[in-house]
């Protein structure tokens, strides 16, 4: 048997045994070794002998009464693994950093914190950028501020609009609630955001979202500098599909899967 034979093998034991894991962690409750084969379109004497493996790694037990199947508790582990090791702006700083240089323009992680952005990571240049990160800002005036607003829904958005209102900081700030519902249905449409001089004058940025494993959407990462170097050419063939692409890769490691 070739090498290429064996390695393409190993790798569709990898993915089944992946599959029954994923499919075990979806039920809520432990399942039938028959039911289980079903959901994951596999014989049950082959998802047996995964099942096997994963007991000897003491990753799945099997209740003694029912004979059904479930994940133990030591997944969990990993996952605490990868909180620990793999945090949000540790995953996102090679991106930013390199967004950055071949743009030379400002790049930006932000999250929404008590309905107001938080800059978690930011450069502009060796000094301003300390002093962005950790700042806040109106959700309504930002490019990534609107990307997070609008994953609001209805109840949400009139609350925030009633209890943080809608502040002007340029003349070119959205603060009728009409306008901003229209704004947010553009940006779910086109699955980005964009400031147009709304949180300072002079200034325009690009916004694209992070989703994490369940398709939330946790983060949004930036481009934004003067509009000297922010043409609406620039944007949409320079730096759009850059950052789309940075985004949508961050969110693959956030283990987000697009559904196809």
């Amino acid at each position: 048997m070739s090498n290429t034979t064996t390695d393409r093998q190993s790798s569709q034991s990898a993915i089944r045994l992946l599959q029954i894991m994923e499919c075990l962690s979806k039920n809520r409750v432990p399942t039938r070794l028959q039911d289980l084969a079903k959901q994951v379109k596999m014989t049950q004497s082959t998802v047996l002998r995964y099942l096997y493996t994963l007991q000897d790694e003491n990753y799945v037990y099997q209740e003694a009464d029912t004979l059904r199947y479930a994940l133990t508790w030591r997944v969990c582990g990993l996952s605490e693994n990868v909180n620990s090791l793999l945090s949000l702006r540790n995953i996102t700083t090679p991106f930013i950093n390199h967004l950055a240089n071949i743009f030379h323009t400002g790049t930006c992680l932000v999250i929404n914190e008590g309905n107001e952005c938080v800059y978690l990571d930011c450069i502009v240049d060796s000094n301003a950028s300390l002093q962005y990160i950790g700042k806040r800002a109106p959700l309504h005036v930002t490019g990534s501020g609107k990307v997070l607003l609008a994953q609001y829904n209805d109840v949400q958005l009139n609350d925030y609009i009633e209890t943080k209102g809608l502040a002007k900081l340029t003349e070119y700030t959205i603060i009728d609630a009409t306008a901003l519902r229209k704004e947010l249905e553009k940006i779910r449409s086109q699955d980005y955001g964009m400031d147009e001089e709304e949180c300072e004058i002079g200034l325009r940025c690009i916004s694209f979202p992070l989703r994490d494993y369940s398709g939330h959407v946790i983060a949004a990462v930036s481009v934004f500098g003067c509009i000297e170097d922010m043409s609406d050419h620039r944007i949409k063939d320079e730096i759009r599909p850059a950052l789309k692409e940075a985004a949508a890769t961050i969110s693959t490691r956030l283990g987000y899967r697009p559904e196809k």
